[in-house]
């Protein structure tokens, strides 16, 4: 089998055909990416002289990755990144910035945060309203600034106001992702995964202003308004959607609907009737919609233990299930292969970002690849990702590790007789 192309290999995988290796993605997402301190340490012990990195997507603190460094990743993927990706903030203008580690990195222009007099930065809305905080002195990410409690008004917020305000995409930021995402199409093989991710389609952070546990109680104790609430971010992201695919929906491969976790370690966050009644209407609505105007598969990121959704994603038009945390109750990997190979496709699970990465050898780290690539590989339907973002303190020698041990498994499975029936 010629080797292909990272864009025809991962479109390959993602339609439940084996390509000629596994696929790889590191970085190529905003819930498959390296935190800015990690990727400081990784390109120090690459020996890469890249610049200073780049902080894209700010609450996260992910870096983006640089061209030398996706290569030596081995890396099938990249993101089309939104214009603006948190508390609106432009990616432009960037300018240098000292994380609270001490690495010297870029940040966007209008990033101004203020230390406090109770040892944190804050970012503030144009009114002073906190939005975000870090500690000032070792801190890694920003934390959410939300209510503990909800007020009268947030526990009823009338739906179509809540719809109102989730921005749509402005018409300059609609030109910029038009213009890079041809531009990737057209000059580089990846393949090209659209970082759409707009309202919040469930219970993380603040909701409709509420927390996640005043969440969890509207879903259990007002059915009728927590679906008017789902229905109109439905509504919201069509609108969205629209936009979004008017101008990319020819470059992309890949849309992140969805960062939204429905599982803790040890279960579901509700019970799947609550989901099959609530959430499954308004999350095929935007799936449909996405069928319907382009090509792209539906990525949806949902850490934890969420066996007893996936029939339930499934139904609802879901095509890529991420991150495929395998350490949760429930989720052995043989068994999600089993049960839902060829109708779901994992994108992750490749290694455990809780243990095995940050504090396991690197033989650990091999051995794990390997064990988790011979499950998942068989007959596509899978891309290699680590089981979550990369965070600070993970050995650039474990990260190496993973992509080359999945390089090589990836390739050896490819390269057995009777592997990839089919493939020329």
């Amino acid at each position: 089998m010629a080797n292909m192309a990272s864009r025809e290999r991962v479109r390959k995988a993602i339609n439940f055909e084996e390509p000629d290796r596994v696929p790889i993605d590191v970085g190529g997402t905003k819930v498959t990416g390296i935190c800015i301190d990690a990727y400081c340490d990784l390109i120090r012990h690459l020996d890469m002289d890249v610049g200073l990195p780049t902080v894209y997507e700010q609450f996260g603190m992910l870096g983006r990755i640089d061209e030398a460094v996706r290569e030596r990743l081995h890396s099938d993927v990249i993101e089309l990144e939104n214009p603006s990706e948190a508390w609106g903030l432009e990616n432009r203008d960037f300018r240098p910035w000292k994380t609270g580690v001490g690495n010297d990195v870029l940040m966007p222009g209008n990033f101004n945060p203020v230390v406090d007099n109770d040892g944190y930065l804050y970012i503030r809305d144009a009114e002073g309203n906190p939005l975000a905080f870090m500690p000032a002195q070792n801190g890694l990410y920003f934390e959410r600034a939300c209510v503990t409690t909800m007020s009268a008004e947030i526990a009823k917020m009338d739906p179509k106001v809540w719809q109102q305000s989730i921005p749509l995409y402005k018409d300059e930021h609609l030109r910029m992702l038009e213009e890079r995402g041809r531009s990737l199409h057209e000059h580089t093989q990846y393949s090209i995964h659209g970082g759409f991710l707009r309202g919040m389609m469930g219970s993380n952070g603040i909701f409709a202003g509420h927390t996640i546990a005043d969440w969890l109680c509207v879903l259990a104790t007002e059915r009728d308004y927590a679906f008017s609430i789902l229905q109109a971010t439905a509504e919201r992201n069509v609108e969205n959607l629209k936009l979004y695919l008017q101008a990319v929906g020819d470059c992309i491969d890949t849309i992140l609907i969805s960062g939204t976790d429905f599982g803790t370690q040890g279960g579901e966050l509700f019970s799947p009737g609550i989901f099959r009644d609530l959430y499954i209407p308004n999350i095929k609505r935007m799936n449909d919609y996405v069928h319907e105007h382009s090509h792209a598969k539906t990525m949806y990121h949902s850490c934890g233990a969420v066996f007893d959704l996936i029939e339930h994603f499934i139904e609802a038009g879901i095509d890529i299930l991420n991150p495929v945390q395998v350490e949760a109750a429930n989720m052995d990997a043989r068994r999600l292969k089993e049960r839902f190979g060829g109708r779901i496709v994992f994108w992750g699970g490749g290694v455990d970002t809780q243990k095995t990465l940050p504090h396991g050898t690197v033989q650990d780290v091999q051995d794990q690849v390997h064990e988790r690539t011979e499950i998942f590989a068989p007959g596509g339907g899978y891309v290699f990702a680590a089981a979550h973002d990369l965070q600070y303190g993970v050995p650039p020698e474990n990260i190496l590790a993973m992509v080359d041990a999945a390089l090589e498994s990836g390739t050896h499975r490819a390269q057995a007789p009777g592997a990839a029936p089919g493939c020329d």
